[in-house]
């Protein structure tokens, strides 16, 4: 659905209709789930707070100006409620980031090596990236594991696109520092 035709459903939204409610949440629906996913790794945590967006966004719906991309808006009221989350729950987070139903959620295949593998992995990952400058992580997480695009970035950040793509190459190259660093930090010793 085009941006001009969501303005429409927001203002018969507004007026009281709910066809245009869930006219509104199917737009944005998937993506939001997405993003909800990447932050939390947790399905159901994910579906608790993609409820409370579309909480916030109804409460919000008079915020919202008409003739700007209302799924920038949304996203973005859905950006900053799984900000204030992750901060709010980082500690928790940090003990479970690799919950069974988050990796239940990667392909793979069924046998254990692989999924041992895949879990040491993903654990190396999620430890480099906490070494990055928040705003780089942000970026890292919202492209790679959100599927947003270099230009939904551009718009979140207020960033120029070339800034976007450059400090994305930047957080990839020191997420890639940091793992080899990490890697070889682990390597046992070659005997002398």
């Amino acid at each position: 659905m085009e941006e001009v035709s969501l303005d429409r459903v927001v203002e018969r939204c507004k007026a009281g209709d709910p066809l245009a409610w869930e006219e509104l949440v199917r737009a944005t629906a998937d993506h939001i789930y997405r993003m909800a996913v990447s932050f939390t790794r947790n399905r159901a945590e994910a579906e608790d707070l993609t409820q409370e967006v579309y909480i916030r966004i109804w409460q919000n719906l008079h915020q919202y100006v008409p003739g700007s991309s209302f799924r920038a808006w949304a996203y973005r009221v859905a950006h900053n409620l799984f900000v204030d989350h992750y901060r709010r729950t980082r500690k928790a987070r940090e003990a479970t980031w690799l919950d069974e139903e988050f990796l239940a959620t990667l392909p793979s295949g069924d046998d254990p090596f692989t999924r041992a593998v895949r879990k040491q992995r993903l654990e190396m990952a999620h430890q480099a990236l906490q070494r990055l400058p928040e705003e780089l992580a942000q970026l890292l997480l919202l492209r790679d594991f959100a599927d947003w695009s270099y230009e939904e970035l551009a718009a979140e950040f207020d960033l120029p696109l070339g800034t976007v793509k450059s400090r994305l190459n930047r957080a990839r190259r020191e997420l890639a520092m940091a793992i080899r660093q990490m890697v070889g930090a682990a390597a046992p010793e070659a005997p002398a």
